[in-house]
């Protein structure tokens, strides 16, 4: 990591506060969150801003627990979370990130949480419901 990655308390620079994230995020308050996200799903290519912009407003809808997205059927559900998980398990793999261990600890938090329903003990749970 050279000087330029880092700010002035020595904190790496993230997508957050570059100017291309400034720059999407002028254009959300300018035009709206719908409409940019219009505009980003109309691409084909998307900046990194782009990707983690679209991320945030995945993890707010689902993190609210959307009355709306309750109302979608749990494959597609299911199907975008499997296309999230792809996305990140693309950029784990690519970039091998070297993460603070804070961060790491959070990640790893979160995965192990979101590993029930997959492992033997929730799966035999599982089986045992009745239809």
């Amino acid at each position: 990591m050279n000087e330029k990655d880092l700010d002035f308390f020595l904190i790496p620079h993230t997508v957050f506060g570059s100017e291309e994230w400034k720059e999407v995020e002028s254009r959300e308050f300018e035009v709206g969150p719908e409409a940019l996200l219009n505009e980003i799903l109309d691409k084909r290519l998307w900046s990194n801003a782009e990707i983690t912009w679209v991320l945030r407003r995945l993890v707010y809808f689902y993190g609210k627990k959307d009355i709306l997205l309750q109302k979608a059927p749990p494959e597609r559900l299911l199907q975008n979370m499997v296309d999230v998980l792809r996305v990140f398990f693309l950029i784990f793999d690519q970039l091998d990130p070297d993460l603070d261990d804070n961060v790491r600890s959070y990640v790893c938090s979160k995965l192990a949480d979101s590993t029930w329903g997959i492992t033997g003990g929730t799966r035999e749970y599982l089986a045992r419901i009745k239809d």
